[in-house]
């Protein structure tokens, strides 16, 4: 006997059917939206800035490593202050780029909800129109048809179709998910551009002191060659107060610093177990240091990742530390955060390294917060990632791996490597005299 129910059921699918695969054109045709011309555009100016910047970055590296002389000195600050210029300008377009992006994101988004609203009402009218067959008999349905093979030629269709319906439910429903993780990612992205603004601050003060340096090197030669070399010669000769010049980790130690010659020699100790410079290492830990609030400022409850916790409760633990009384650092708008001590290392990155870092220094359990663990633990991960081959090149790719780990090919962080390489130039040349003293 026929189960009217299963008739009632199949006829309901059937109508919604039509309806769903309407519905599915239309947010189809929301996803094959064009981009505008403007984001085209936009991207392509970008795409040109980057290119300039990545010029000017080369010319930078060129007359560094050119003899000391007040025209390379003048080329090398042109070429900051110029790069810093175009960082400004370009974190302004990349941040007016994702709005596009992010607009048109969410107006497909509305869209979906609209369709759905309409999906909605239509269905509670079809309810409405499938209810008025309670009264109805199977007999009377036969008979509408005329004849019983009709009937069940019609029924068989519906019950083919319902794989159909399904298909298009599963297609509507994956659509729906990959805009709103779309949406999330693009969200996310809007986050760092916005936390680039910070950025774009430390640009800043990098241009005005560009600008400064010109200005006072040029009041102070003259533009000649003769009055730069007597300067130079006088910076060489003050021994004492580069030994006793403050060098700062910032949130790890005492006062947040200690004198230069003293770090210098930590770092000379780890340069002999992992071929990394010293100046190098000091550039980089001084720069993790200058990022300031997101810096020994965070909780390992909130700020450091779920996965890490364990064995970050671990290395306390071997040290018989308060987990809550340690500092790490905040998350992070390109990552979490959670990372330990003045070489910033991640929990489970350390616990890799310890028993190299324990065999270096004798410290068994090594300490993240200890200067003199985390100096060779920096100088181990460097060297992994290159630096030991003492390169400008490998040099800059190790510390933007250091601060960014698989993502440190993101042009937005370049200026990172950039002010690592700039920063150890100048502490190379204050060891240089240190040597020689």
């Amino acid at each position: 006997m026929l189960d009217f129910k299963k008739i009632k059921t199949l006829l309901f699918f059937a109508l919604l059917a039509s309806l769903l695969a309407f519905n599915f054109i239309l947010i189809g045709r929301v996803f094959a939206a064009p981009i505008s011309q403007d984001e085209v555009d936009m991207e392509a100016k970008i795409a040109e800035m980057e290119d300039k910047i990545a010029k000017y970055r080369e010319g930078i590296v060129v007359n560094q490593q050119k003899a000391k002389s007040l025209q390379t000195e003048i080329s090398i600050l042109d070429d900051e202050i110029n790069k810093s210029e175009l960082e400004i300008e370009r974190i302004n377009l990349v941040v007016k780029d994702l709005d596009y992006k992010i607009s048109d994101k969410e107006a497909s988004i509305k869209q979906i909800e609209r369709d759905v609203d309409l999906e909605k009402t239509a269905l509670a009218e079809l309810v409405r129109e499938v209810s008025k067959y309670d009264d109805v008999s199977v007999l009377e349905i036969i008979l509408g048809k005329g004849q019983l093979s009709d009937f069940l030629s019609e029924l068989n269709s519906l019950e083919n179709f319902q794989n159909q319906i399904q298909d298009i439910l599963n297609k509507i429903y994956a659509s729906k998910t990959d805009v709103e993780q779309e949406r999330a990612a693009l969200n996310d992205q809007k986050e760092e551009q916005l936390a680039l603004q910070d950025i774009q601050k430390e640009q800043n003060i990098a241009l005005e002191t560009a600008k400064k340096s010109k200005k006072t090197l040029l009041d102070q030669t003259k533009g000649q060659e003769s009055l730069f070399s007597q300067l130079v010669q006088r910076t060489q000769m003050d021994v004492e107060a580069i030994k006793n010049k403050l060098y700062y980790l910032q949130g790890f130690i005492a006062g947040g610093s200690l004198r230069f010659e003293d770090a210098y020699k930590f770092a000379k100790f780890a340069s002999i177990y992992t071929g990394v410079r010293p100046a190098f290492l000091l550039a980089v830990l001084s720069r993790e240091s200058g990022l300031g609030k997101n810096v020994g400022t965070g909780s390992w409850r909130t700020d450091m990742k779920p996965s890490q916790k364990t064995y970050y409760l671990q290395i306390c633990e071997k040290l018989s530390l308060d987990p809550d009384g340690q500092t790490v650092s905040k998350k992070q708008w390109y990552g979490w955060g959670g990372a330990m001590g003045p070489a910033q290392f991640l929990p489970a990155t350390w616990l890799g390294y310890e028993s190299r870092i324990a065999e270096i220094t004798g410290n068994n359990p090594p300490s993240p917060w200890n200067i003199k663990d985390a100096f060779v633990a920096a100088g181990l991960y460097l060297a992994n990632k290159g630096a030991n081959q003492a390169t400008h090149d490998a040099e800059w790719k190790a510390a933007m791996m250091f601060l960014a780990g698989s993502s440190w090919n993101q042009k937005s962080l370049y200026f990172y490597g950039d002010q690592v390489m700039d920063l150890t130039g100048q502490l190379q040349e204050q060891i240089d005299i240190l040597e020689k003293g």
